[in-house]
């Protein structure tokens, strides 16, 4: 049974909803860290929000022949771990267990543990996947935040230069150039073949984005024209988020029977 829809559990500062164990809001430094879109507040806990920090698996985007982004987003998740110090600080573990039966397109047993950890400046999520089966299985996915900005168009990702980039957008371009990554309002899809840490300026404040076990940033924004096929997003919100995010694209993690992967980023708010 799904949770009654438009509500969210909370803890510590962060909100959350058990859909998918999808973390929503997390105010921390000052500034809230991710965008949530006021159009997915009615339909919390029985459809996906379109914002906070969905968990893609088994399945990155569409490539590949199952369902866009996997369906652990989808599922409700089991809360094994809540403790909150204080109105700033708190850890929270959830888990999911798939069964080989669950899904007849991808007939594996695994569990995943997602669980966040905050404190007054800095945020840590990670993401585990446990063969729990006794067939192997690869899978590509990842973790999907949504980082708040006043104003994409004056925002600036530091980092990436020189760095090997798939760009749906622009095929042509295969290595990112020496200036900082900054947005127009066009259509933004763009892989980065490095898991080098970031530096996200936005016009409020300043992040610092890590990542272990993921090897790839993905970063994304539908621009003006992509939002308006977004039934979820209100008019002019595509300038008030920019999606990076540490995922498994180019090269899949494959786990034998009792084999665990273990991803994780850090945020740093700087200022």
């Amino acid at each position: 049974m799904k949770p009654e829809a438009g509500r969210m559990q909370s803890t510590g500062p962060m909100a959350w909803s058990p859909l998918g164990a999808q973390v929503l809001t997390l105010p921390c430094g000052g500034h809230e860290l991710f965008y949530l879109s006021p159009l997915s507040r009615t339909t919390l806990n029985t459809a996906p929000a379109r914002g906070g920090v969905p968990v893609l698996f088994p399945q990155f985007a569409d490539r590949g022949p199952l369902k866009k982004h996997g369906w652990a987003r989808d599922m409700v998740w089991t809360v094994v771990q809540e403790r909150s110090t204080d109105s700033s600080a708190g850890r929270w573990v959830q888990q999911l267990n798939l069964s080989q039966t669950e899904r007849p397109e991808w007939p594996h047993a695994a569990r995943l543990t997602l669980s966040a950890h905050v404190q007054p400046h800095c945020f840590e999520m990670s993401l585990t996947v446990e063969n729990t089966g006794g067939s192997a299985f690869a899978w590509t996915g990842g973790l999907h935040p949504y980082w708040a900005t006043d104003d994409l168009l004056a925002t600036e990702l530091h980092g990436l230069s020189g760095a090997k980039v798939q760009d749906r957008y622009q095929p042509e371009r295969a290595v990112e150039g020496n200036r900082p990554v900054r947005w127009t309002g066009a259509e933004c899809e763009r892989l980065y073949d490095t898991a080098a840490p970031v530096l996200l300026k936005t016009p409020s404040h300043t992040i610092e984005l890590s990542m272990t076990g993921f090897d790839q940033w993905m970063v994304w924004n539908p621009g003006q024209q992509g939002a308006v096929a977004l039934a979820d997003l209100p008019d002019g919100d595509w300038q008030r988020f920019v999606c990076i995010e540490p995922v498994l694209v180019c090269r899949p993690s494959r786990l034998e029977p009792g084999q665990t992967f273990e991803g994780s980023f850090r945020v740093q708010v700087t200022a």
